[in-house]
């Protein structure tokens, strides 16, 4: 049967039966029936195998390249997504990495606040306590003042003595 004849879809469906396939059906038959015995003719074989390749559509031909294919692609392809798989645990790992170190900076900047926030309490509260003290000293000596001019208004008001200079 010549390849323009014939039809994949028609062949696929099982509604075209091949006469190749007849002609291999008959000499499978024939070689069985002949056994060791028999003689088979070599150049009938070479030809029915040569019209066999001749009228296999380009599609069965490509699908079965793509069947030999298979299993390189599938590796591949399996390699591709392991790859693809442990580049993203990776980034993960990294990104998981970088949130704990940034959770550890903030936790370490908060620490570092707070007790900034606690000495600089301390030192104001030492700063206020000192100047109180320094006030209490100016208070009380502007009161040691006070009562030294106050002793030395009512001396000058009090009648003098002329004898006692």
């Amino acid at each position: 049967m010549p390849e323009a004849e014939i039809n994949f879809e028609d062949i696929a469906k099982g509604n075209v039966r091949i006469d190749i396939v007849d002609k291999l059906e008959n000499l499978r038959a024939s070689l069985e029936s002949n056994s060791l015995t028999g003689r088979v003719n070599k150049k009938d074989i070479i030809n029915n195998i040569d019209e066999i390749i001749d009228t296999i559509p380009v599609e069965l031909r490509t699908a079965r390249w793509i069947v030999r294919e298979q299993e390189s692609f599938i590796t591949k392809a399996k390699d591709e997504s392991k790859e693809i798989v442990e580049e993203a645990r990776r980034e993960s790992e990294k990104l998981i990495q970088e949130s704990y170190v940034l959770q550890e900076a903030v936790i370490e900047a908060n620490a570092i606040i707070k007790q900034t926030e606690l000495e600089a309490q301390s030192y104001r509260a030492n700063i206020e306590d000192s100047v109180d003290r320094k006030m209490e000293e100016i208070q009380s000596k502007i009161n040691q003042l006070k009562d030294f001019l106050d002793q030395e208004r009512t001396k000058l008001r009090q009648p003098r003595d002329i004898e006692k200079p």
